[in-house]
């Protein structure tokens, strides 16, 4: 169904675009249009996913426990957790699960960057994916995780170069000093944290600017492979970012975004992809054999 830029979102019930969701087009297009139109099913595997996450963010700093009760206490913990993530950044070398913003031909983008970590002073940016120890790492399989760890590399460049910018944010996310819940005032008074910064507008500030005193960003990105089961490392291959490389991808992307065209299904080289698919014979059928 071809429809206009902002009918897409609408019709897929969003209101942005997710990293993942660019990331998923370069595995199956249909197949990510067709998880929201009919739902997405949360496996053991991206439990499994999860519980790793968490576990190594836990190695580099606490998140904030206070639980957000309105739109802005979410948001305020969200730019609280990346302000702590950025510091470890800065003060030890590391941080991990860091949400990134920005904006792509107009769309609202974001994203949760796994790690990124100094090395030779700059800032490089590492996707972590869970995997069965036995699973053939193939240009088809990797292709995803590519193109996501560049939307990082992309969303961060345009930070830190000031293209995408506080006041950029705060407008789009409605952010202002006010809407905080009284109760996440309290918690986090009786936390320390006082004065201006209680406030979404002021955290969010100091979010941007460690985002832009970050050392430079590094072109050289990293995928690591972990084992599902075990949490050890497999493998891992870096990737080469180019503006050009980018530009032609995104490209590609927005087409659908934009409504220009139809979700692209696998092509029929790779439509064994289709086997692992619960849309398969049934919300979609064009590699279907059933009768």
């Amino acid at each position: 169904m071809k429809v206009g830029g902002s009918g897409v979102l609408k019709r897929l019930n969003k209101s942005s675009i997710l990293v993942t969701d660019i990331a998923n087009q370069y595995w199956c297009e249909r197949q990510m249009e067709l998880n929201y139109l009919h739902g997405k099913k949360y496996t053991k595997q991206m439990e499994r996913g999860k519980q790793l996450h968490e576990a190594l963010q836990d190695e580099v700093y606490v998140p904030l426990t206070i639980e957000p009760v309105s739109y802005e206490d979410f948001m305020f913990k969200t730019a609280y957790e990346n302000y702590r993530s950025l510091l470890s950044l800065r003060q030890k070398g590391i941080c991990r699960e860091l949400r990134v913003y920005g904006s792509l031909n107009g769309y609202r983008i974001s994203g949760q960057i796994d790690e990124m970590k100094l090395v030779d002073g700059k800032v490089r940016v590492v996707e972590r994916k869970t995997t069965e120890a036995s699973r053939k790492l193939t240009e088809v399989y990797t292709r995803p995780h590519r193109m996501q760890v560049m939307m990082y590399r992309m969303l961060l460049g345009d930070i830190k170069a000031k293209r995408y910018t506080h006041a950029n944010f705060t407008r789009i996310y409605g952010l202002t000093n006010d809407g905080l819940s009284d109760v996440f005032k309290r918690e986090l008074q009786a936390m320390g944290v006082r004065g201006e910064l209680i406030s979404p507008y002021m955290m969010s500030k100091k979010m941007f600017d460690e985002f832009e005193s970050m050392p430079e960003i590094s072109n050289r990105l990293e995928v690591v492979y972990v084992d599902r089961f075990s949490g050890k490392q497999i493998s891992s291959t870096e990737i080469e970012y180019t503006e050009s490389e980018m530009a032609e991808k995104t490209a590609y992307v927005l087409k659908f975004w934009n409504g220009e065209r139809e979700s692209a299904p696998v092509e029929e080289a790779e439509n064994w992809k289709c086997k692992f698919c619960k849309f398969y014979g049934n919300e979609c059928k064009v590699w279907w054999k059933g009768g």
